[in-house]
């Protein structure tokens, strides 16, 4: 928890939202393409989450992201939160809805209980609301109740958790959660995207590493629901990936890919997420900057 400490967690037969394996020794980089130049293997910035706010509502929802990542590491600009020009009306989600996106953060339980209970009692204050309390299913437990616990900022933006680990280093996650039958389709969606395999694989379950130093681990999994369950999209958030080639990459889309701004395409995966697409031109390591300094769409 200390913000320049590293963190992870082991695998245990406890099924949950994509958090049940938090083993974060990528020291073996095989799943990652050789394709790929050691920058482009390690940009931090690789995928990022774009989230679009209400009229006046951007500074505390950022600031209320980068308090709760600074238990991760103290400058982590994952997240970038950017303004309508006007509210807008929403409609009311299925009940039982599962969101289609969420963040994982795992932390050091050798700090101690009472830490990981802390960040969880910021989790439960304004802007911050409780989503659901997971069910958890397998011969394990969790130690700490509140590790089931997801939370949210607002309608339409990813679900949040923390878990503690047991070894490794810390870890931010996103993961992706998709239809029962577009599992298959979805997994070679974002291998193509993403330029590599997962480094662990399981029937309903993938981890990709994105990035790894000696305080952080930053990964992106897919989760399959259930078959009578079906992940809704958030709609007042996006995945950006950053990308090269896209001539040679949007023949290979399942879905129409078209320019929205400099630099900048939008697609959208199997289930209807959509998904930005940073064009990343010359040499990647004078891309490798905050991405909250470039420019957004303000609606999505």
């Amino acid at each position: 928890m200390d913000p320049k400490a590293g963190g992870g967690g082991e695998e245990d037969d406890c099924v949950d939202s994509g958090a049940e394996t938090g083993g974060s020794d990528y020291s073996h980089l095989s799943s990652t393409s050789s394709e790929l130049s050691v920058e482009e293997a390690q940009d931090p910035f690789l995928v990022s989450i774009h989230i679009i706010a209400d009229p006046g509502e951007s500074q505390p929802l950022q600031e209320a992201i980068d308090k709760v990542l600074a238990w991760i590491h103290p400058d982590l600009p994952l997240f970038r939160v950017s303004e309508r020009r006007a509210c807008r009306r929403r409609r009311k989600p299925p009940k039982g809805a599962q969101p289609a996106l969420a963040v994982v953060l795992f932390l050091q339980e050798e700090y101690g209980e009472e830490q990981i209970l802390q960040l969880h009692r910021t989790l439960q204050q304004p802007p911050w609301r409780h989503h659901h309390t997971e069910r958890v299913h397998g011969r394990f437990l969790p130690y700490l109740p509140c590790s089931q616990d997801f939370f949210t900022l607002a309608p339409g933006t990813p679900l949040w958790a923390i878990r503690p680990v047991h070894y490794g280093k810390e870890i931010v996650r996103f993961t992706v959660y998709c239809r029962h039958d577009n599992y298959a389709d979805s997994l070679r969606f974002y291998e193509l995207i993403l330029r590599r395999t997962p480094s662990q694989k399981k029937a309903d379950f993938c981890i990709f590493p994105i990035f790894s130093n000696l305080d952080v681990d930053i990964q992106f999994s897919l989760k399959r629901l259930p078959c009578d369950q079906s992940p809704v999209p958030t709609d007042s958030s996006v995945l950006e990936f950053r990308v090269r080639d896209i001539g040679e990459l949007v023949p290979l889309l399942p879905n129409p890919c078209s320019p929205i701004s400099e630099g900048r395409w939008q697609t959208e995966d199997h289930d209807g997420n959509k998904i930005l697409l940073q064009v990343l031109g010359g040499h990647l390591s004078v891309c490798l900057g905050d991405p909250r300094q470039l420019a957004l769409p303000q609606t999505l």
